[in-house]
């Protein structure tokens, strides 16, 4: 079963994972976050970074506007992916513990926060 997001931290990422193929989608789903909520919104990785296993974008964001981000993100992702996490300043904890996904999980490459 999927761990749904839960606002139980002070701050959060949410990255939108992307192929190829939805690129695009991803870049006008962030591009509007970016408008239309209080997101930070982070660079398109065209190109896997950090533990995700696919390109991504992030956005980051607080607790007071948690449950419109997710609702948000929820109704208009059309198909893409979100991983979504809290920041407690333990990188392996806030992938794994504090982690939780919008459509379907993926396994992250831990291994570099485990060092």
């Amino acid at each position: 079963m999927i761990k749904r997001p839960e606002n139980i931290h002070a701050s959060y990422h949410a990255h939108v994972y992307f192929g190829p193929e939805s690129v695009e989608q991803a870049r006008q789903l962030c591009q509007t976050a970016g408008e239309r909520l209080k997101v930070s919104v982070g660079r398109m990785h065209e190109r896997l970074v950090g533990p995700h296993p696919h390109w991504s974008c992030q956005l980051a964001f607080d607790s007071t506007e948690f449950e419109r981000v997710i609702a948000w993100l929820e109704q208009n992702r059309n198909g893409l992916d979100v991983f979504v996490h809290g920041l407690t300043g333990n990188d392996l904890e806030d992938h794994t513990t504090h982690a939780a996904w919008l459509g379907n999980a993926s396994e992250l490459n831990l291994e570099m926060l485990r060092r």
